[in-house]
């Protein structure tokens, strides 16, 4: 049958969790155990450590907000801040702190619109499963743009690649994260 959660539940996870939602409602549908569930966040976001790395330097500056940015930060963030600086006479503390709070209000309340629709219009949801795929393919092709990021592009696709021969469809993105680490720390004056 359906999970049904009520809607304060779905807002108090979404301001809590924020990131793990996909891994939260599944695990409470099979009965809530919280050491478990803490557990399975730290590992669905453990990439989030490598997004905190990249944006170091973009993030330097960013008191008194920088503890809400490494606390909202996720996929989306990660992805507009990494191709985007803030506007010419704007301090970037305040463009990177009202971007990230926009995307996490968004989340949070259309986590919980989407909820209370969700318990009212019912249709098949097939397909509709690519859209962060299709969300990260314009990031990349926005990246692939800017000429002087295409080796950065390049050095992605292919130690993900690796990573993805080397340790099977499954247990790959860890090491690929951490090859990307490696080599853009090694080549950090290069590139």
């Amino acid at each position: 049958g359906m999970l049904v959660i009520p809607i304060i539940m779905v807002l108090g996870i979404g301001f809590m969790l924020f990131m793990a939602m996909e891994a939260a409602v599944p695990m409470m549908a099979a009965g809530f155990d919280p050491v478990q569930m803490l557990i399975m966040s730290y590992f669905v976001n453990f990439r989030h450590t490598f997004y905190g790395l990249a944006l170091l330097e973009k993030y330097k500056d960013t008191q008194p907000f920088k503890p809400f940015l490494i606390y909202a930060l996720a996929d989306e963030p990660f992805s507009l801040a990494v191709s985007s600086d803030a506007p010419e006479g704007m301090e970037p503390r305040y463009f990177f702190f009202g971007q990230t709070l926009l995307l996490y209000v968004y989340w949070c309340g259309l986590t919980a619109l989407g909820s209370v629709l969700g318990k009212i219009i019912t249709f098949d949801t097939t397909g509709l499963d690519f859209a962060l795929n299709a969300l990260f393919i314009v990031f990349f092709l926005q990246q692939w743009k800017d000429r002087s990021k295409r080796p950065a592009c390049v050095i992605g696709v292919a130690v993900t690649l690796l990573a993805r021969i080397a340790f099977g469809p499954t247990m790959f993105l860890i090491p690929a994260l951490v090859g990307m680490l490696l080599v853009f720390w090694l080549g950090r004056d290069k590139l």
